[in-house]
C-alpha cells in the first residue's frame, strides 16, 4: 500500500523535456520509496504533434480534447494526497483547473524551469496573446512547494511565495548512467552539434556568422543540429536531424563539441542550462551563450566556453576544434561535474523531500 499519492498534471507528454526530466524519470524511485504517482500530460503523445500544425479549426479541437481529460482530471485529485503541476494545467486563461484540483486535494505543489511569465521573444506565438502571465505568481502564492530549475527562477519565486523557504532549486538533470561518454568513430571527422526544438533554430541562425568562420578555418569541422528547422548555410557542411526520443543520448555522444547559444533577453534569462548538462554528461566540452544559468552550469576555461559575439563563437570554437587534449580534459571535467551536481542520483533524495514536504 502506497504512503503517499501524487498527481503529476504536465503540459506536455514524455516527449517534451520539462515532463520528461523533471517527473518521469523520478517515477522509479518515486514508487520505491512508497509514493504513487500517476502523470497527466494536456494532451497525449498521439495528439499533441497537431496542435504544431497550421489551421485554427484542429487547434481548437484537440484542446477541447485536452479540457475535456482535465475535467477527468479533478476527479483523480481528489483521490490524490498532492497534486504537482509542471508550468500548467491549461494553456491559456487563469488557473481555473489548477484552483479546482487544489480545492479538491487540498494540497498544491508548483514546479517550472522556464520564464513563463514573460512572452515568447524568439518566435510569435499567437498562444501568447490568451495566455495569463500573471498566473505564474498566482500559483506561487497557493504552491505548498514551488520548484524551480535555477537561482534566476528562485528569485522570482521567492517573491510572490509565503515564505523563502517553500521555493526549491531542482535543476533539470539527467540520469549520468544512461548520458555517458561513447567512443567516437575514427572518421577524421569533428562533429559540432546542438539539439533543441524547430521554434530555437534563430539561436543557432543569430550566431552563424561565427559558426561558419570557425567551418572556414577548421576544414575538418562539419555540424549536426538536431530538432532545428534546415535554414542556408552558405555551402558549410551541416546536418539537418530531426529529433526522436529513442536518438536522443546517441545523437548528443556522436558530436565533439556541444553548442547553446542563447540571446540575452527576458525570457532566456530563465533557461536553465540544460543542454550544457546534456553534453557534460556526455563528456563533451560545451561552449555557450554568458546568459541565465549557463554561467553557473558551465565553469569557463573548465567545462567549455562562453562567448557572446560571433567573432568570440568563431574563436572558441576555432580553440577547442585544433586541441584535442583540451577537448579531453574539459570533457572529463564535465562529466565529473554532471555526476556530482546534474545527476539524478544527486538530485533524487531532494525531489522526494520536496513531494513529501509538500504532501505534508
Amino acid at each position: 500500500m502506497p504512503r503517499l499519492s501524487v498527481l503529476f498534471i504536465a503540459a506536455h507528454p514524455v516527449e517534451g523535456p520539462s515532463t520528461r526530466f523533471r517527473i518521469h524519470q523520478y517515477l522509479p524511485a518515486l514508487e520505491a520509496s512508497g509514493i504513487a504517482a500517476e502523470v497527466r500530460p494536456f494532451l497525449s503523445s498521439r495528439l499533441a504533434p497537431l496542435a504544431y500544425r497550421p489551421g485554427v479549426a484542429a487547434k481548437l479541437g484537440i484542446t477541447a480534447l485536452g479540457a475535456l481529460g482535465r475535467l477527468g482530471d479533478l476527479v483523480r485529485a481528489s483521490r490524490a494526497d498532492l497534486v504537482y503541476v509542471l508550468r500548467e494545467a491549461f494553456p491559456v486563461g487563469p488557473e481555473v483547473f489548477e484552483r479546482g484540483m487544489e480545492a479538491l486535494s487540498g494540497r498544491l505543489a508548483f514546479d517550472f524551469d522556464d520564464a513563463i511569465w514573460e512572452r515568447s521573444f524568439n518566435i510569435d506565438n499567437p498562444i501568447d496573446r490568451l495566455r495569463d502571465f500573471d498566473r505564474p505568481a498566482r500559483l506561487i502564492a497557493r504552491a505548498r512547494r514551488t520548484v524551480v530549475g535555477s537561482e534566476y527562477l528562485a528569485t522570482y519565486a521567492r517573491r510572490h511565495a509565503p515564505s523563502p523557504e517553500q521555493v526549491v532549486l531542482i535543476p533539470t538533470v539527467v540520469d549520468t548512467a544512461r548520458f555517458r561518454p561513447a567512443p567516437r568513430p575514427a572518421d577524421g571527422a569533428l562533429v559540432i552539434g546542438w539539439i533543441g526544438t524547430p521554434r530555437n533554430t534563430s539561436y543557432l541562425q543569430a550566431i552563424w556568422p561565427g559558426l561558419a568562420e570557425a567551418a572556414r578555418r577548421n576544414p575538418a569541422l562539419r555540424y549536426c543540429f538536431v530538432g532545428a528547422e534546415p535554414f542556408e548555410t552558405e555551402g558549410v557542411p551541416v546536418e539537418f536531424r530531426p529529433w526522436t526520443l529513442a536518438g536522443e543520448i546517441t545523437d548528443i555522444q556522436g558530436f565533439d563539441i556541444g553548442i547553446m547559444p542563447l540571446p540575452d533577453d527576458p525570457q532566456t534569462r530563465g533557461k536553465c542550462g540544460f543542454k550544457i548538462i546534456e553534453y557534460m554528461a556526455c563528456g563533451l566540452p560545451a561552449v555557450a551563450s554568458p546568459v541565465g544559468a549557463n554561467r553557473e552550469v558551465l565553469r569557463h576555461g573548465e567545462t567549455g566556453l562562453l562567448a557572446t559575439t560571433p567573432e568570440e563563437w568563431a574563436e572558441a570554437l576555432h580553440l577547442l576544434a585544433g586541441d584535442a587534449a583540451l577537448r579531453r580534459a574539459m570533457g572529463e571535467a564535465g562529466r565529473a561535474r554532471a555526476v556530482a551536481g546534474y545527476s539524478l542520483a544527486a538530485m533524487t533524495p531532494r525531489f522526494i523531500a520536496t513531494i513529501e514536504a509538500a504532501a505534508g
